[in-house]
């Protein structure tokens, strides 16, 4: 029977901005006569919605709905109750058999293949026979049919299991002969054809995250069995880019068209706020002794093979050889290369070898640049290792392994031995990063699960009984991960671990701690009397089969469970409502289990103790407290990262850069109210924090993130509920004056108060801002956005202007907050200072400030923006704004001869301006 038409079917609410935003890309896209749409949007932004609309209002025509699982596909249809249907909800279907106008299926009812069939099991068959012979485990093919029919008939679940083996071996090699659909099951097949019989116009790829390697192989079949209908793919969590498959997916979708952010969402109110806060923690004295062995054998090893060598045949010293390389500009096949020629083709190379030879004091051969602000990506003060790595990478290659002497080889393999311990495998085609001890060592320090009493401490004190908090770890337990055994049991950094660590604290108490595995349920003692009785009920009120046994375990009980219900998909939703409910406040589990799919609206406290960095790891983790609460309207949620830093060492700052990993792609609102991605959103000073003299800060930074915690109130606030945000990026400036003013220094004029670092920052960016104006560079509607950032940072930007006049706003406060060397004019600026007399030291304070003597004194030179030096009309232009909001001073001209004095006073005298700064994107 042939569809209707669609008639008067539609959407009868309202789209959010964030869905009209996304249905405008949409139309675009389709209007251009682009067949790929491809949209990313947390969780909770009414993706189904969005899709259904496209569907009934946008395209209109026969629809197939592909999801993850049954719940998700039944989901699909129950929404249309939100649409005008016209009567023809007898044409939604969850038939793949009978397609409607709206089918919703299973992406495995479309992609099953065969496990059996004459011509797959003979391949099969002939295959297993082939390795058999190869291997020297059968003399003939006919020996071999022998030996694998005898073992069909004696052990034939082995056979079996081998069998699945091979025929997924064979599946692979036809799929590229024959193509996907070739090897589905009869009844994908016979689906196929009625979809294609119903003239689907519009697949909606429903968590389309899923589709790398087979179920994207297949997906992409079918678009062109289905004569490519229009694909739209929705998901929270794109895949990163090395996942295996991720080519079928892109094939299928294209790039991105739209990423809904989650500040919109955060601000529609369809996602509740939150804030990212971090807790610093040490290695033990054990932790620390095997951190610092570790790079006593590095350096021990890089020391040894730097010294001078006799004998023929020997390769020559590590230094030599960096000297040797550099001078002849080697590379295989070639040398005597331009130094600009060997720079392009080995620049990481090139620019470590400069630097190293240089802080070794050596010196560098002829024809080779030096440089006294470090080379390429390597600063003077970084990390040794980062400057080695690439070194000793192709002097093993290129140096050892190629001498003849049986030291040299010798030192190769140890060479390669201890890099490896810090984390790098030298290979035959480079050196590749690989997992190393002392990263798990930090990953899984003990300091991390002690550092929970202290952050949960904080957070019962603020919400009380309100506190929803969930502990997520990579593992049960960490043995899988092979933790070096001498330093850490295999609990360290699990959630056994962590369980257990609450449990015999206080706090833990209070708490009613539960943890929850796949395989374990583990309940505070205090709680399983009545959690059993929960329990039980729960189980009898569903009818499950499922019988518990209580193991009492010291501080806590081991619920065991039998019968054929006893499954995560059952426990795991009982222990979420009791979670949500408040029988335990605290949920500790692993990522598997409290990743995609598990949803639990109070959680108000995410700590994040797993070591994932991946995007879709990430999102999928911290969208689990973001959902709304509908008990607590105000809610809003603190998600922790606990860093473990052992900065002196080489290694010591890897757990910090995985923090940074984890954040590259985060949105969150700073404490200045604007919002950005990355570290620095955490805290102004990550953005440049580096791995000398970050202990000094350690405490303070943790104790500012415990006070942050407490304000709840302000964040939510900070994040503008209501009002829009825009997904457009805006340049601004973030530094931190590397000098104090000193002493109290004042305004000219009848200002009383004297200047605070804030109010001479106001000035001086209003004084950029109006030479600007008068120079038509920028708007007068433009407003100056930003203020104070904590630990003593500043961050400013300009708002209502286009994003090139907020680049060129940014360059201009970084060049006149910048150092003056490379300047085309500079200016001057003077501060009054009241110095005591013999009166008003005789006075009281309200008469003395009026005797006090008043002397007026240069205090510091500033570069002038280069937008604003090009001209001299430009720069006294913004000298009248700067002598109007700053200081009387003088544009010079710096290569005149009063400007190179004024130049050369600036900086005999430590009056050059100079801050530690960066640009940096913030959304509004």
């Amino acid at each position: 029977m042939p569809l209707p038409e669609f008639g008067s079917i539609g959407f009868s609410g309202s789209l959010r901005p964030s869905q009209v935003a996304a249905k405008s890309v949409i139309d675009a896209q389709l209007n251009d006569g682009e067949s790929q749409l491809y949209i990313v949007a947390p969780p909770g932004s009414g993706k189904t919605i969005l899709g259904l609309y496209v569907w009934a209002n946008i395209v209109r025509k026969p629809t197939l709905v592909l999801s993850p699982n049954s719940a998700i596909q039944a989901q699909w249809i129950s929404r249309t109750s939100l649409f005008e249907m016209d009567g023809k909800e007898e044409y939604l279907s969850l038939d793949p058999k009978k397609p409607g106008l709206l089918t919703s299926l299973t992406y495995q009812s479309l992609t099953m293949v065969r496990t059996k069939g004459d011509d797959l099991e003979g391949a099969a068959v002939q295959l297993w026979l082939e390795k058999l012979v190869s291997d020297g485990e059968a003399i003939d093919e006919a020996s071999g049919l022998a030996w694998l029919e005898d073992l069909r008939l004696k052990n034939s679940d082995y056979y079996e299991k081998e069998m699945k083996k091979h025929r997924k071996k064979v599946r692979k090699g036809k799929v590229i002969e024959e193509g996907a659909l070739a090897w589905l099951n009869a009844n994908a097949q016979d689906s196929i054809q009625a979809l294609k019989a119903a003239n689907v116009g519009l697949i909606i790829l429903d968590e389309c995250h899923h589709l790398t390697e087979h179920w994207g192989q297949v997906l992409e079949a079918l678009c062109e069995e289905l004569n490519h209908p229009i694909v739209l793919g929705l998901t929270a969590t794109p895949p990163d880019e090395d996942k295996a498959g991720v080519d079928h997916y892109t094939k299928l979708l294209g790039a991105i068209d739209y990423e809904v952010p989650t500040p919109a969402l955060v601000r529609d109110s369809n996602l509740a706020p939150y804030q990212d806060l971090a807790y610093f923690v040490r290695p033990t004295p054990k932790e620390m002794a095997y951190i610092s062995e570790a790079d006593g054998a590095f350096l021990q090893i890089v020391d040894e093979i730097s010294l001078p060598r006799e004998g023929d045949g020997r390769a020559l010293c590590f230094p030599d050889w960096l000297y040797d390389t550099l001078e002849h500009r080697r590379i295989p096949g070639r040398e005597g290369l331009s130094y600009k020629a060997f720079h392009k083709a080995l620049p990481t190379f090139s620019d470590a070898a400069r630097a190293f030879l240089t802080l070794k004091e050596f010196g560098l051969p002829k024809g080779v640049p030096g440089s006294t602000v470090g080379y390429g990506d390597f600063r003077d003060d970084g990390p040794l290792i980062v400057l080695l790595r690439p070194l000793l990478d192709r002097y093993v290659r290129f140096g050892l392994l190629r001498s003849t002497d049986k030291d040299d080889q010798r030192l190769a393999d140890e060479v390669t031995r201890r890099l490896q311990l810090l984390g790098y495998q030298i290979t035959s085609n480079g050196a590749r990063p690989c997992a190393s001890p002392v990263g798990r060592i930090l990953a899984y320090a003990q300091g991390k699960t002690e550092a929970l009493s202290d952050i949960l401490r904080v957070e019962y004190d603020e919400l009380g009984e309100r506190l929803r908090c969930v502990v997520v770890t990579d593992f049960e337990k960490t043995s899988s991960t092979a933790v070096v055994d001498e330093v850490h049991d295999d609990e360290a950094g699990g959630a056994i671990g962590v369980f257990k660590s609450l449990v015999d604290c206080e706090l833990g108490d209070q708490l009613d701690p539960v943890l929850m595995t796949g395989s374990t349920l583990l309940v505070d003692d205090d709680l399983s009397r009545v959690f059993l009785e929960r329990a039980r009920d729960w189980v009898a009120q569903r009818n499950l089969s499922i019988e518990f046994r209580d193991e009492a375990m010291g501080r806590f009980h081991h619920i065991h469970g039998s019968g054929k219900d006893w499954a995560p998909r059952y426990y795991s939703t009982m222990v979420t409502e009791f979670f949500q409910e408040g029988l335990t406040r605290c949920l500790i589990g692993t990522r598997g289990l409290l990743g995609e799919g598990w949803d639990a609206s109070r959680i108000n406290v995410l700590i994040d103790m797993t070591t994932v960095t991946t995007s879709m790891s990430i999102n999928q983790l911290r969208g689990r407290s973001m959902r709304l609460d509908k008990l607590w309207p105000e809610k809003v949620a603190n998600n922790w990262d606990v860093i473990c830093l052992a900065e002196e060492f080489i290694k010591g700052f890897d757990d910090y850069e995985r923090f940074e990993r984890k954040h590259k792609n985060l949105y969150g609102v700073c404490d200045d109210g604007s919002i950005e991605k990355g570290v620095g959103h955490v805290h102004a000073a990550f953005t440049e924090l580096q791995p000398e003299g970050v202990n000094e800060g350690m405490s303070l930074i943790n104790q500012e993130m415990l006070q942050r915690a407490r304000r709840r109130p302000i964040t939510r606030e900070k994040w503008g509920i209501g009002q829009p945000f825009s997904a457009v990026a805006r340049k601004s400036l973030e530094f931190s004056p590397s000098t104090s003013m000193g002493g109290f220094q004042y305004p000219f004029g009848k200002v009383v108060d004297p200047w605070t670092d804030a109010s001479l920052n106001q000035a001086i960016i209003r004084a950029v801002a109006g030479g600007m104006w008068e120079a038509g560079l920028l708007p007068k509607y433009a407003k100056l956005g930003g203020g104070a950032r904590g630990g003593g940072w500043f961050r400013y930007y300009l708002e209502e202007c286009t994003e090139e006049q907020s680049a060129m706003f940014a360059e201009a406060i970084s060049e006149v907050f910048g150092p003056i060397d490379d300047a085309r004019y500079i200016i001057s600026r003077s501060a009054r200072f009241f110095d005591d007399t013999f009166l008003s030291r005789l006075l009281p304070e309200v008469l003395a400030k009026y005797v006090r003597k008043e002397r007026k004194e240069v205090v510091m030179f500033y570069r002038v923006p280069s937008c604003l030096a090009g001209k001299k009309t430009h720069a006294v232009w913004f000298q009248k704004q700067w002598n109007k909001l700053v200081s009387p001073g003088q544009a010079l001209y710096a290569h005149s001869k009063e400007g190179k004095e004024a130049m050369a006073f600036a900086k005999s005298s430590g009056l050059a301006s100079s801050t530690v700064q960066h640009v940096k994107d913030v959304y509004l």
